[in-house]
């Protein structure tokens, strides 16, 4: 590539990068779907060795986000099923989650994991408070998390929230996650816009890296531009070792 032609695409990448900050100029509600059903392929070494279905819906003023995960293809006779939902509500624009749920079927045994976000002496309003408590249930443990200004999110309504914040032209994102029992902090980071072939065709992605503070796994998800920022590929990293691929398959809204 001669020295005009490495311009020319760097200045295309800025251009780009400067379209997906102004182009989106709503409220944020109008950023969240009111429902979706997403399926993934995950595949190593280019075998599909499981799949996701993601599926989001509104019943009145709540929202619930499920993940069902399975083995597929000769590793269904290594039985490994998950399941996890969130709900959540809209509150003055921001994600609040009520209830988290996460079981696991595998080897005969069933694994549970619930985390239920309350407020503290405010019975469910937020407004005008000093701090939240959840609690998570784990076996016969429970373990309290304060979290000081309520913005906690779950393992699933963080995803939700993130592609809302995309939508509104925001890329680095930090959060505190109560993340199956364990309190965590998320990291978003932008690291490039690409172009990749998905069940869109040619579509226009932005790539972002998603890391979790004491935690050696690392992801990176290639986010539809044109198509709600719905993720189309993800990759998930352990240290620096690809462990899987998942690929979107189907989008339905």
């Amino acid at each position: 590539m001669n020295h005009q032609s490495k311009i020319s695409l760097i200045l295309s990448k800025i251009f780009f990068s400067f379209l997906l900050f102004i182009s989106y100029d709503l409220s944020a509600e109008t950023y969240l779907d009111e429902k979706f059903t997403a399926k993934y392929d995950l595949k190593k070494s280019n075998i599909t060795f499981g799949r996701n279905v993601n599926r989001l819906e509104k019943i009145g003023d709540t929202f619930k986000f499920e993940i069902t995960a399975s083995t597929a293809g000769i590793f269904k006779l290594k039985k490994d099923e998950r399941f996890e939902s969130s709900i959540f509500k809209i509150h003055n624009n921001e994600i609040k989650p009520s209830t988290y749920m996460f079981t696991r079927h595998r080897k005969g045994t069933v694994e549970v994991i619930a985390t239920n976000f309350d407020v503290e002496q405010n019975h469910g309003s937020f407004d005008n408070i000093k701090g939240c408590i959840s609690y998570s249930k784990i076996k016969t443990e429970t373990i309290k998390h304060e979290d000081s200004d309520c913005s906690a999110q779950d393992r699933l309504s963080v995803q939700i929230d993130y592609r809302k914040k995309l939508k509104s032209g925001k890329y680095n994102v930090g959060y505190f996650v109560i993340d199956k029992g364990r309190e965590r902090e998320y990291e978003f980071k932008f690291i490039d816009t690409q172009v990749i072939d998905t069940i869109f065709g040619k579509t226009e992605t932005v790539v972002v890296k998603k890391i979790i503070q004491g935690n050696k796994r690392s992801t990176l998800t290639w986010y539809a531009v044109n198509h709600g920022f719905v993720p189309v590929k993800i990759e998930q990293y352990r240290k620096k070792t690809l462990k899987f691929t998942a690929y979107l398959t189907s989008y339905i809204k």
